[in-house]
């Protein structure tokens, strides 16, 4: 074979995707011309190919060493992602529970796209900490074949304890976390009891959904808050809302009354206070989704928990400096960087 397709096979194994590579490639054919041309070059280039040689070789394995990806399916119903630091010892692992909606393993829904936990977990990997994150069932429904009504949020509650039983049984970390995002959040906190070694809570209601809701309309659109009290009572005590205004079919559709049923029945305020585990609260005051208030309500409830929090963090954990439009703007721009405190605050609390 060919010195110059030698080359190139040795370049394509070991520096395969890196722009340096191409560099690599190029510097041979560089230093035959000036051999040609001019030899006393020839022994400067030798050198300059090795020290880059090196640096690269040296920089490629660091990077490598930082942290491996792999797919972990848990059940029929659960299928996500394990980012794991390489360490001799055992580290500890936190388990990623998503907000309401269709939400994939990363923190995006079919209509926008933010990689919020997909950069949270790679930044916790570079810290020591593996994580794990998966799609939630709504996300995956089609391919599940279910129906939108037939799930309920204790499906999410047996989800997430399957995940937790799951890592607790491989007794390969130091300690388990479950932290959960907005609706997950209420989710972890009832899967985490008796399970996890802590919760974090992020951007997480205090209060019951149905009341969450009252209060946001009763802000939006005064006079629609006592048709969704009506509503909601009647979906308490009868299993079924109707006679409600059409603009709260949003909220009331026949399909959705079905989880909106199983959701009511929890406050999160008293499922956080069952724990006796240690516990971190974070919010942001630029969260557009949930008000700050019910970040101290939650904090109420438990007076030991950690406490965060951050100045221009939005519900996604993103640095938000200016108004509404750049925060709804935010969640549909994957290359903004999560808030750093963030990182800090999870990283401290694990490691504790």
């Amino acid at each position: 074979m060919p010195l110059w397709l030698v080359w190139i096979k040795i370049c394509s194994d070991f520096y395969r995707f890196s722009i340096l590579s191409l560099l690599i490639l190029i510097i041979p054919f560089i230093i035959a011309y000036s051999y040609k041309h001019n030899p006393t070059l020839y022994m400067k280039h030798i050198l300059y190919l090795f020290l880059i040689l090196t640096t690269t070789l040296s920089f490629a394995q660091e990077e490598e060493k930082e942290y491996n990806s792999a797919v972990v399916k848990v059940n029929s119903f659960i299928e996500g992602l394990l980012v794991t630091p390489y360490s001799d010892e055992s580290v500890p692992l936190v388990i990623f529970i998503m907000d309401s909606g269709a939400i994939n393993r990363d923190g995006n829904d079919r209509m926008s796209k933010n990689d919020t936990f997909k950069q949270l977990t790679y930044q916790l990997a570079k810290l020591g900490i593996a994580t794990y994150r998966y799609d939630k069932r709504l996300f995956k429904i089609d391919g599940l074949g279910i129906r939108e009504h037939e799930i309920s949020l204790d499906h999410y509650i047996e989800d997430a304890v399957s995940v937790i039983d799951y890592f607790n049984k491989s007794k390969n970390y130091k300690k388990i976390i479950v932290a959960g995002h907005g609706q997950g959040s209420l989710v972890g906190m009832i899967a985490a009891k008796g399970r996890a070694n802590g919760f974090i809570s992020i951007a997480g209601n205090a209060e019951s959904v149905d009341q969450v809701i009252i209060e946001q309309i009763a802000k939006q659109a005064p006079g629609l808050d006592k048709s969704a009290f009506i509503a909601f009572k009647q979906l308490k005590e009868n299993g079924r809302a109707t006679g409600y205004d059409p603009a709260l079919e949003s909220i009331f559709a026949y399909h959705l009354q079905p989880f909106m049923r199983s959701w009511v029945k929890y406050t999160p305020a008293e499922e956080i206070a069952k724990l006796e585990i240690p516990i971190l609260i974070i919010y942001g005051d630029k969260d557009i989704q949930v008000d700050t208030l019910q970040g101290e309500k939650l904090t109420e409830a438990v007076p030991d928990a950690q406490i965060m929090f951050i100045k221009n963090m939005n519900h996604i954990l993103k640095e938000i400096k200016g108004g509404r439009l750049e925060n709804h703007k935010s969640y549909n721009e994957p290359y903004r960087k999560i808030i750093p405190e963030v990182i800090t605050g999870i990283s401290n609390f694990v490691n504790q």
